[in-house]
């Protein structure tokens, strides 16, 4: 009964991914960019890149503890070990499951509505830029609860990998979005691989994936930038400022429902096993 939920769940999960990618394959630009898009300078978007690759650098750097601070980290911890052990103590089924979910969408709404006070108070006072680092607080801050809900950790250089390529995946289009996902998804086959094998599949080496996180952080922070980039402009001028501020609920939207996805699949594949031992 067990294999057979999971299976279910997993099959499920698979429909969800795919409503999310056709959702996004077409990139839907809103009417009001039109309006605007001819007045943007050139140098916006390098100037917003630049901006978003410094706060991520900060924030990983040693800003994590900090951002720890606006959230009860110890609280959320709990809430999943209680979560992990009803798990294993009723058995693996949908009901059990979705309270991982529950947890980590509760965090997303919660984000949500302080990235709402951040993007549109910033808009009223026609400020674009100076929010950036806050932003990307709030975008760390959203992912890193996601990813405790469902067990895992943000403070390993892999995990810090991990995060970046989602951000940057999760606001693509067409055929690149189709193609990352999948190239995410083998990440994530990997990750569980050399946690579950790792006599057979050893660890990625330390000094690459500091490569991979150097280079990763300039992909997206373009990712970044290029969603942000009408909106920022229209958030500095005081008038309609509110309505460039709205874009980054919107982004932040997006993201965190692909990063609830992404880590859920993870959450999903380290379960296989477990389930598999009971039948």
């Amino acid at each position: 009964m067990s294999r057979f939920s999971w299976e279910n769940e997993w099959r499920l999960q698979n429909l969800k991914e795919e409503t999310f990618l056709v959702r996004h394959v077409m990139d839907k630009t809103p009417k009001w960019v039109k309006l605007v898009e001819k007045k943007v300078p050139d140098s916006l978007q390098n100037t917003l890149e630049t901006a978003f690759n410094k706060a991520f650098g900060a924030v990983f750097e040693n800003g994590a503890g900090i951002i720890e601070k606006t959230y009860r980290k110890d609280k959320q911890i709990q809430q999943y070990e209680f979560n992990q052990n009803k798990l294993d103590t009723e058995g693996f089924n949908g009901k059990s499951v979705r309270k991982f979910e529950k947890q980590a969408k509760k965090t997303v709404v919660k984000n949500l509505a302080i990235s709402s006070v951040e993007g549109i108070g910033f808009g009223l006072a026609g400020l674009g830029i100076p929010d950036i680092p806050i932003f990307v607080s709030v975008l760390l801050k959203s992912i890193y609860e996601i990813a405790i809900s469902y067990g895992y950790s943000y403070t390993t250089d892999k995990e810090k990998l991990f995060i970046l390529k989602v951000i940057d995946t999760a606001l693509k289009s067409g055929d690149v979005l189709r193609q990352k996902d999948e190239d995410l998804n083998h990440l994530i086959e990997r990750y569980y691989n050399e946690e579950v094998m790792p006599e057979k599949y050893g660890e990625t080496d330390p000094f690459v994936v500091e490569l991979q996180i150097v280079r990763q952080i300039d992909f997206s922070a373009q990712a970044l930038s290029h969603e942000l980039l009408y909106g920022k402009f229209v958030q500095g001028t005081t008038f309609v400022g509110v309505v460039g501020g709205t874009t980054d609920i919107t982004c932040l939207k997006r993201i965190t429902e692909y990063a609830v996805l992404k880590y859920k699949r993870r959450f999903l594949l380290r379960q296989a096993a477990d389930v598999g031992e009971e039948d």
